[in-house]
């Protein structure tokens, strides 16, 4: 076909500006575009990857499911099938945040942390019927905020403790001492995820890293089994064994180093166990001493320290010994021939010599043991089981050991 100079330069520029099928024209380059699917409800694998071109972790699992949750509340079916649409996009968050001090909805932490703020978003989530006239709704999430990737990736928030929790806000259709009961007027705000979720099945079920092209636009893949063969042709070039590969080949380089941040993570978890116990043992230790001093008529003294209460509980009993009753015993006063002699020298009282704030003092023996004895039974009374290598031996086994 023929055709004049000016018909022919517009058949050019309509050439130029074809692109081939899954891309289109952006700032005049052919670019991958986002690719829209008509998925049943059965498709609960589907997610969409950052536009970021960085990193993200996924996770998926149960968000909430019938019956009451363990703050006495539920959420019907009617109701569950709505709340499900909402969800998609909203926020993924770290615990609960606080509630809204002016109404309804919850407020963000926004201070820079992770706590109680928003560290991704939802991209899915689905309503499934179950056995018995139930329900559950399934989520999928993900997770942007790179803090968490180790906790995420290591394993410890897919243990049974661990799951995700919702929140929102809404007016009951029944309340009574059964419970509280949401329809459909039920405002969904966030997904948490939380230690020992309210719904006893959510859960986070698998936590996966995926990696991502710059050079590729968010592009939502099925691995929905009722998809139809034209909406397979369209995501050919993004298969689930290419995602599948890129994964394993991330989890080879990674594994190793993960596992040893989870190990650093569970250290430090173990370290602030230990010293919350140590906090508890020696407060119970000061207690047992207020309560003494509170036994020998002191007052005031509620807010001092433990050293301090050793001090003056030790100086109020060198000041105030503990006087031995005198037995007096008749004596013979028949002259005898010649004068009795002691056969040994009288018995030395027995004293323990110790300091005091810097000073040296020596304690009658008998008053010191019970001192003592006190206070060790006080220290053991605040041991735990497996603690029985940390008890304070009495004074006398102490003696003994000498």
């Amino acid at each position: 076909m023929s055709c004049g100079c000016d018909s022919c330069e517009v058949e050019d520029k309509l050439i130029s500006v074809t692109c081939p099928p899954g891309k289109e024209m952006v700032d005049d380059e052919c670019q991958i575009v986002s690719v829209t699917l008509d998925l049943s409800i059965d498709a609960t694998h589907t997610f969409v990857e950052a536009a970021t071109g960085k990193t993200i972790i996924e996770i998926r699992g149960i968000a909430f499911h019938d019956g009451l949750n363990k703050n006495g509340w539920s959420i019907t079916k009617e109701g569950a099938r709505f709340l499900a649409e909402q969800m998609i996009g909203e926020d993924l968050t770290l615990n609960h945040p606080d509630a809204n001090e002016n109404g309804p909805g919850f407020k963000r932490n926004m201070d820079g942390g992770v706590d109680k703020a928003v560290i991704g978003y939802i991209s899915s989530a689905s309503f499934h019927p179950t056995t018995n006239n139930g329900y559950e709704v399934r989520y999928i999430a993900h997770v942007l905020r790179p803090e968490l990737f180790e906790a995420l990736e290591s394993g410890l928030w897919l243990r049974e403790d661990y799951g995700v929790s919702i929140g929102g806000s809404g007016v009951p259709i029944q309340a009574d001492e059964d419970g509280i009961i949401f329809g459909e007027d039920f405002t969904f705000d966030h997904l948490a995820i939380v230690h020992l979720p309210a719904y006893e099945k959510a859960n986070i079920e698998t936590a996966e890293r995926i990696e991502k092209p710059e050079s590729i636009k968010a592009t939502l893949i099925s691995h929905s089994h009722s998809a139809t063969d034209n909406h397979t042709e369209k995501v050919t070039a993004m298969s689930e064994e290419n995602i599948s590969e890129t994964v394993e080949e991330t989890t080879d380089y990674e594994g190793k180093i993960e596992a040893l941040k989870a190990d650093l993570v569970l250290s430090q978890a173990r370290v602030a166990e230990f010293e919350t116990a140590e906090s508890e043992r020696e407060e119970n230790i000061r207690s047992a001493l207020v309560e003494k001093a509170a036994d020998m008529g002191m007052s005031g003294h509620d807010d001092l320290k433990t050293e301090t209460l050793e001090n003056l509980i030790a100086s109020w009993e060198d000041s105030h010994p503990v006087s031995e009753p005198v037995v007096m015993e008749a004596v013979d006063s028949t002259p005898t021939e010649e004068p009795v002699m002691a056969s040994e020298p009288a018995s030395e009282e027995r004293v323990v010599a110790n300091y005091l704030n810097g000073v040296l003092v020596s304690s009658e023996e008998g008053i010191y043991a019970r001192c003592y004895n006190a206070w060790a039974k006080a220290w053991n009374g605040t041991l735990a089981s497996d603690e029985s290598e940390m008890r304070a031996k009495t004074f006398e086994e102490i003696k003994e050991m000498i």
